[in-house]
């Protein structure tokens, strides 16, 4: 793709900063890239960008850059690789994600100084025709748009004359250029779209060996008087790619980038069988002026459509920000959610047409952890052993494996991993962390071994990273939730919980005994009563224990000991194994002493003392 110029005549990008300030350029004195890092941060700071991070991304690198003396890098590649996450094999002429992007960040910044920084006295403007950003008072007139057409890219502003640089603004250049290779480096991480599972371009190739499913995204198509522009379509597209490469167990393509028509059939058969999957939209508009969105995933292996819906309502102009948030918002949590029809479908075609890939070897994991009839724990995790030995970048599956036998250790007669088990389920979560550092589930993988580990407070650093990499997983955000009331942010930990579940993430016997030690921890009488029914259902070690701690809070004295009666004889270690337990899932300080305390006073010393018959 050749970089085009702007058009003669065409408004200058940028403000120049050496230059003398007129009281219609920018205020005077040696201040002025502070006072337009400030405007970044109160723009950053609106609803349209922190829900999306793309977008502030984007406007960040631009903003940066220009005030770096850089406005000559301001380019498609550059912006699609260090601001958006594309790799550095990008290619313009195929992927139109930067003409989309800039076309929602300009609409984005005029929302923002129609609505909320309508008084902000400096406005940060990207005119059309390219990507360097203006920056000028409130007072100014806006740049003049150039006609609309295929986005053109500025060339670098030549000066007429080399000027000496400031004193203040070399130093702040270099200062800034530190700063922002340190925001690329954690922004790449945290908010680029997350598309394979290893650091690079292997990622793919890594993906196809391991047969993930796929998921295509295809072109939106719009029908009748009131549908969204091409323009907005293509928009809704990006988005929903963006949240639905944020999951971890897909990958997520452009429609035909890898699996034409053609392919499909080699791909669908065979021992290392591949689910592919189609997500297609029509916009319909309305006479009232909103619009609905059909939307249906297809099964590209069979043809059958196994899911379709349709949002109606959805509002154009200032408020479109808003429903292209409920669309993905929607759309993500009814097929991307790990008991949503896509992943739930892949896992039971790969145990039944490829066990032995990578992917089979995961569903069979997941299936034991979930405790699904098809779970096998020597099949999955011994699979995921012999696999990561062969695939060293497989992230994926270390991270499984390290969730499924922290898992086990909890279910067996022995529910207290010893340290040398501890230590290697945290070697495998943080080897699973570092080889995809944008991966939530590694990171929440990481922060429930850290909880049992006795690292509240890296667990919490973890935890929270893992809600920042996918916000709209939810089965994520549980987990995160449980790490959270162990680690002492019980009140937050239970919100937190109880939202996930209203957004559909899958109910398990760990997250209801935290949220019965929350209550206890709470002394919070009516959530105990409601969750004694389900902990006493429960089998679960864990269930069992934080079902005594419901009952001390209800003051059932009798049923609190016969309770801890069992967990005695359960244990073959007795008292102290439930110490032990009681410390692993409570290692916040205080929290354990508490609840031992409580427990001790439903017998737990006494009956130790005296005794229990002789296991078998």
């Amino acid at each position: 793709m050749v970089e085009q110029t702007p058009e003669a005549g065409e408004p200058d990008a940028v403000v120049d900063l050496d230059a003398p300030a007129s009281a219609e350029a920018m205020p005077p004195g040696g201040s002025e890239a502070v006072l337009v890092r400030a405007a970044l941060e109160r723009v950053l700071a609106a609803p349209d960008f922190t829900a999306s991070p793309r977008l502030a991304a984007f406007l960040r690198f631009v903003v940066e850059a220009t005030l770096d003396g850089r406005a000559d890098e301001i380019k498609g590649y550059t912006i699609a690789v260090e601001a958006l996450g594309r790799p550095p094999s990008f290619d313009p002429q195929s992927d139109p994600i930067v003409r989309v992007e800039a076309t929602r960040l300009r609409r984005a910044l005029e929302r923002y100084y129609t609505t909320v920084g309508a008084e902000d006295p400096l406005v940060i403007d990207i005119p059309k025709g390219g990507y360097v950003p203006l920056f000028r008072p409130r007072t100014e007139a806006p740049a003049e748009p150039v006609p609309s057409g295929p986005e053109p890219q500025p060339a670098p502003i030549a000066p007429e004359a080399p000027r000496p640089t400031p004193a203040w603004q070399r130093t702040g250049v270099r200062m800034a250029a530190a700063a922002l290779a340190v925001v690329l480096v954690a922004g790449l991480a945290l908010l680029a779209p997350r598309l394979s599972l290893f650091r690079s371009d292997r990622g793919t190739a890594l993906a196809d060996r391991i047969r993930l499913p796929v998921v295509e995204v295809r072109p939106f198509e719009a029908s009748g008087p009131g549908a969204p522009a091409e323009a907005e379509l293509r928009a809704i597209e990006e988005q929903m790619r963006d949240a639905f490469a944020r999951f971890d167990f897909v990958e997520v393509k452009a429609a035909g980038a890898t699996t034409h028509d053609t392919g499909v059939p080699e791909i669908c058969s065979g021992p290392q069988s591949r689910s592919v999957f189609a997500l297609a939209g029509l916009a319909e508009g309305r006479a009232d002026g909103t619009f609905s969105l059909i939307t249906r995933v297809t099964d590209r292996c069979d043809g059958s459509i196994i899911w379709s819906a349709s949002l109606d309502g959805l509002a154009q102009g200032p408020a479109l920000a808003n429903s292209e948030r409920r669309v993905v918002h929607d759309v993500a949590i009814a097929i991307m959610e790990s008991y949503g029809v896509i992943p739930v479908r892949a896992r039971a075609q790969a145990l039944a047409k490829a066990p032995g890939s990578g992917f089979g070897c995961i569903a069979a994991a997941i299936a034991y952890i979930r405790g699904d009839p098809q779970g096998q724990r020597g099949n999955g995790t011994a699979c995921l052993a012999e696999l990561t030995k062969q695939e060293r970048d497989f992230a994926l599956g270390y991270a499984v494996r390290a969730t499924a036998q922290l898992y086990a250790t909890l279910h067996d007669d022995t529910p207290n991993p010893t340290a040398e088990e501890m230590e290697e389920f945290l070697d495998e979560a943080e080897r699973a962390a570092e080889l995809a550092p944008a991966s939530a589930y590694a990171a929440r993988t990481l922060a429930l071994v850290q909880l049992f580990a006795g690292e509240p407070d890296d667990a919490i650093s973890t935890a929270e990273k893992a809600l920042k990499l996918n916000p709209l997983d939810f089965d994520v955000a549980a987990t995160v939730a449980t790490v959270f009331i162990g680690a002492g942010r019980v009140e937050e930990g239970e919100a937190l919980l109880m939202r996930a579940r209203r957004e559909g993430a899958v109910r398990s016997n760990l997250q209801d005994a935290f949220l019965g030690m929350a209550a206890f921890m709470r002394d919070d009488v009516l959530a105990a009563q409601a969750l004694v029914p389900q902990l006493t259902l429960h089998s679960a070690i864990e269930n069992k224990l934080a079902l005594a701690l419901c009952l001390h809070t209800l003051g059932r004295v009798s049923d609190g000991r016969e309770v801890v009666g069992a967990l005695l004889h359960r244990m073959p270690d007795g008292a102290e194994g439930v110490r032990r337990l009681v410390r692993r899932l409570l290692p916040a300080p205080g929290l354990a002493d508490k609840a031992l305390a409580a427990l001790e006073t439903a017998g737990l010393s006494r009956e130790a003392v005296a005794g229990k018959p002789p296991r078998g």
